[in-house]
């Protein structure tokens, strides 16, 4: 069981380097956005749009590695552990890397937030100079930087083909989740229709976005306690069981060995998961 445990993981690794490697000269620079790029590997429909629906958007190098690497974690568990501690290491793994596209999906849509209002301010600039809406958010996007230069520039690409303005923003409101970008799209759509000054409305949207993150900002201050509170909370179980486990190992291994201390054990590890998602749940409703 152990060598193929191992034969696993080292096949994994390869094809993680493999993948790596492959994957490096396929990713797009910056200039090369406005280009819809064929080559290179492509992810299956559905991985990309549940990632899209989470806000993740990374190289299929990247995302083919992460799979890789929780496809061995998973077989690792299962091959080398006890069959009913097998099974809980394999549902952990894969609550891992759940858990880590939700994180990642929202730094990146944090990390666009953070950049829109200098965008919109740059935006504003060029429309003081005489520039037109289109041409004023196109030569805004040759020098913003990623994540939210690759949206802009799917945005300017797709008005390229013939979308409004609009139009590109809302798609791209529903793909990044970002309500942001659809209050920005129905501002460029009541420009579109019934005129106006859109400097303005940009203005004053950046007043919003500004508002708005201060207040995050706050409010993050203000629960710092309660944040640590919980963490402390969660990481106090795990840490006690190790405690015990190294100060008096024989004690959680017969109580492993016996039937109802296996009983009383994974149902331990049962409510410290849930325990640990109410938490989290807790956390991100206060805006944490």
């Amino acid at each position: 069981m152990l060598w193929i445990a191992l034969a696993l993981l080292l096949v994994g690794l390869a094809f993680v380097v493999l993948m790596i490697i492959s994957g490096e000269s396929d990713t797009p620079a910056p200039e090369d956005e406005l280009v819809p790029n064929s080559a290179g590997p492509k992810l299956p429909a559905a991985l990309e749009n549940y990632l899209g629906s989470n806000g993740v958007e990374l190289p299929p190098a990247i995302v083919y590695a992460g799979i890789a690497i929780t496809v061995t974690g998973v077989a690792l568990s299962i091959i080398a552990l006890p069959l009913k501690v097998g099974v809980l290491a394999a549902v952990g793994v894969l609550f891992v890397a759940f858990s880590m596209v939700k994180i990642i999906g929202a730094q990146r849509r944090a990390k666009m937030l953070s950049q829109l209002p200098s965008f919109i301010n740059q935006v504003t600039r060029r429309l003081s100079a005489g520039i037109s809406v289109e041409n004023a958010f196109a030569d805004s996007v040759e020098t913003l930087e990623r994540p939210l230069g690759t949206v802009m520039r799917r945005v300017v690409r797709r008005v390229h083909y013939g979308y409004d303005l609009h139009q590109a923003f809302e798609r791209e409101a529903r793909v990044n989740q970002l309500d942001e970008f659809d209050v920005l799209a129905t501002a460029l759509r009541i420009n579109e229709q019934y005129g106006g000054s859109i400097r303005s409305i940009l203005d004053d949207i950046v007043d919003i976005l500004r508002m708005q993150d201060s207040g995050k900002r706050e409010l993050s201050a203000m629960t710092g306690e309660t944040r640590v509170t919980a963490a402390i909370l969660a990481a106090l179980p795990p840490g006690i069981a190790a405690f015990t486990f190294y100060s008096n190992p024989k004690f959680l291994t017969d109580m492993w060995n016996s039937a109802g201390g296996q009983q009383t054990l994974m149902v331990a590890v049962t409510m410290q998961v849930l325990g640990v998602i109410v938490l989290w749940r807790m956390i991100k409703s206060i805006g944490a």
